[in-house]
């Protein structure tokens, strides 16, 4: 599992570099990370983001479903994912958990950001 160091945005700007990632990743999810991906593989791939608080019952809504975050990255595409509420997505560790799939090792990079 690949643990991805986030960057900071300042009002400088930043040049994104990403990270190679392992088929599971995780980085410290403070509630204001972004996942940066750009899709160049040729076909299209899949950011799931992990839930790990996946119901909970509410005295004002009932019973509600939290669901893992998924997005389609088509080739040539660049994709901005979150953030993601500490609550539902971290996990024991104050990490969140993403994959991409269809995972191809050494072709697949990401950038966690923050503001």
């Amino acid at each position: 599992m690949a643990a991805i160091t986030s960057t900071q945005i300042t009002e400088d700007g930043i040049i994104v570099s990403p990270t190679t990632l392992d088929a599971s990743n995780t980085f410290v999810n403070t509630g204001k990370e972004f996942i940066y991906y750009n899709n160049s593989s040729g076909s299209s791939k899949t950011i799931t983001v992990t839930a790990q608080v996946t119901t909970i019952d509410s005295s004002i809504y009932g019973e509600v479903t939290k669901t893992n975050v998924t997005k389609v990255v088509a080739n040539g595409e660049t994709a901005l994912v979150g953030p993601f509420s500490t609550e539902a997505f971290n996990d024991s560790s104050g990490n969140c958990n993403f994959a991409i799939t269809s995972y191809v090792e050494g072709e697949d990079a990401a950038a966690i950001l923050y503001i």
